[in-house]
């Protein structure tokens, strides 16, 4: 009997620190480097075509449609940006917007792009 209350203890204990690092895991404050091309992009964003930044993605070694608006981040075309960024998680539950929201924290570099700059695609 003992044993069964030690095991339930430890299961709801188990159970209670998930529960903790989900609401730390969405509470804590996301930073994130990105770097933004000099050019804006028409695309197609729910029903709607629009321009969009486009953002460079390490992973896959290439240039992205960045759907989100960066809050704080005044764009100007012809330089590619360094930005530091901090994602504020909008959840789930709300349908047609990203996960995330973006804030700026600083413009890390703003370098002029080369005249015959292109996304190559």
């Amino acid at each position: 009997m003992r044993f069964l209350l030690i095991l339930a203890l430890l299961f709801l204990s188990a159970c209670s620190l998930e529960d903790t690092l989900l609401t730390l895991d969405r509470d804590e404050e996301h930073i994130e480097i990105i770097t933004i091309g000099p050019y804006t992009e028409r695309c197609h964003d729910a029903h709607l075509e629009r321009d969009c930044l486009v953002e460079y993605n390490e992973d896959s070694g290439r240039w992205e449609f960045f759907y989100e608006s960066i809050q704080g981040f005044d764009f100007e075309l012809g330089f590619i940006y360094t930005l530091e960024v901090r994602l504020e998680d909008r959840g789930t539950e709300i349908q047609d917007v990203g996960r995330y929201a973006y804030h700026l924290v600083k413009v890390i570099e703003k370098k002029k792009a080369s005249d015959d700059f292109s996304y190559g695609w």
